[in-house]
């Protein structure tokens, strides 16, 4: 061997060695595009992982985030019709999509349970029972309220209905009435026009800090017990897309499950990303006050077992009497999100 191409030798491995060393990310990157339903704190993992690029590249993903803002219908019309691979959304959104026949994954499990009631003040005043009675007494005394939350169908709406019954009440018990805007909500409070609302932990803590509210129920504090530890916001996928990109799935999930770890493990670094990226003009005690509640809700590992699964599919069909037999934990969740 010459000199000069021994030397052309070693500096090729040399470059060869350097290259390998790079992290994963440096690489060519699969490009994910994912509509979230929304962005808040219920949706804090996406949120995480587009305010922090290096979650998903270090799966060598390339992220790109749409926000629906509350619009959960187009997520599954964006996925079904492949301007995105992942739509995360509100888990009986997809299910019922898949009752209806579109063939979907459940990639990931966001977060768990995470909503609030916050009635009124002037509504605590006319009730029989204060914000410390057991849950059951408070959920009665919802009876007759007006109450808004989002449409039938959501998850929200879902399980609003679903807690009302295990009092022997239901949905059809409450003044409700549909509404999405956090805006409206707040102002409603405040100005006693509405008596309560059930929304994302935090959505609705001004009208709390400044006393004109009272948080009367929370599914993220574990206020509703047959609720702890069901999927109420998942990441799905088409199957037939998962079917053609096995590895891009898993590594999907992986991700999850790094956001969610990291929304536990370091919620400081995490709240401010998220809050500096989505939320600039938020005041920093409003959104500390949100996320210190939903820490819990965030699943680790990014999975669910099939008896949480089974029995979020019997609440969500006591609600809507649809037939869930399609969406069953063996024929829909991906295996890397099937947790023991």
């Amino acid at each position: 061997m010459s000199k000069n191409l021994g030397k052309s030798v070693i500096a090729a491995a040399a470059i060869a060695g350097a290259m390998a060393a790079l992290p994963s990310f440096a690489q060519a990157q699969d490009k994910v595009r994912v509509a979230a339903a929304a962005i808040n704190i219920a949706h804090a993992p996406i949120a995480l992982a587009a305010a922090n690029p290096e979650i998903f590249a270090a799966q060598g993903l390339e992220l790109e985030v749409t926000d629906l803002r509350g619009a959960s219908p187009n997520c599954i019309a964006a996925l079904i019709s492949e301007a995105v691979e992942i739509c995360q959304v509100g888990t009986p959104t997809g299910t019922d999509a898949i009752a209806e026949g579109a063939d979907l994954v459940a990639v990931a499990i966001v977060s768990g349970p995470n909503g609030e009631f916050v009635l009124s003040s002037k509504a605590v005043e006319s009730l029989s029972v204060n914000a410390d009675a057991p849950v059951e007494d408070r959920i009665r005394a919802l009876s007759g309220l007006s109450i808004v939350t989002s449409a039938p169908g959501s998850a929200y709406y879902t399980m609003f209905d679903s807690m009302m019954q295990t009092v022997g009440l239901s949905i059809s018990d409450i003044r409700y009435r549909t509404l999405a805007e956090v805006p409206a909500m707040i102002e409603g409070i405040r100005n006693a026009a509405l008596d309560g609302a059930l929304w994302t932990v935090g959505s609705l803590s001004p009208v709390v800090l400044e006393g004109k509210g009272v948080r009367w129920i929370s599914f993220a504090r574990g206020d509703v017990e047959n609720f702890q530890g069901l999927p109420f916001i998942t990441a799905f996928a088409r199957k037939d897309w998962v079917e053609q990109h096995p590895d891009v799935a898993r590594r999907i999930h992986a991700a999850y499950a790094d956001a969610n770890a990291r929304l536990r493990d370091r919620p400081e670094e995490s709240a401010e990303l998220i809050r500096a990226k989505y939320f600039p003009d938020l005041e920093a005690e409003l959104w500390k006050d949100g996320y210190e509640q939903a820490i819990p809700t965030f699943i680790q590992g990014a999975g669910v077992d099939a008896e949480s699964w089974q029995r979020f599919l019997e609440i969500q069909q006591t609600s809507s009497g649809k037939d869930y037999t399609r969406a069953v934990f063996e024929n829909v969740v991906l295996e890397a999100a099937r947790s023991n």
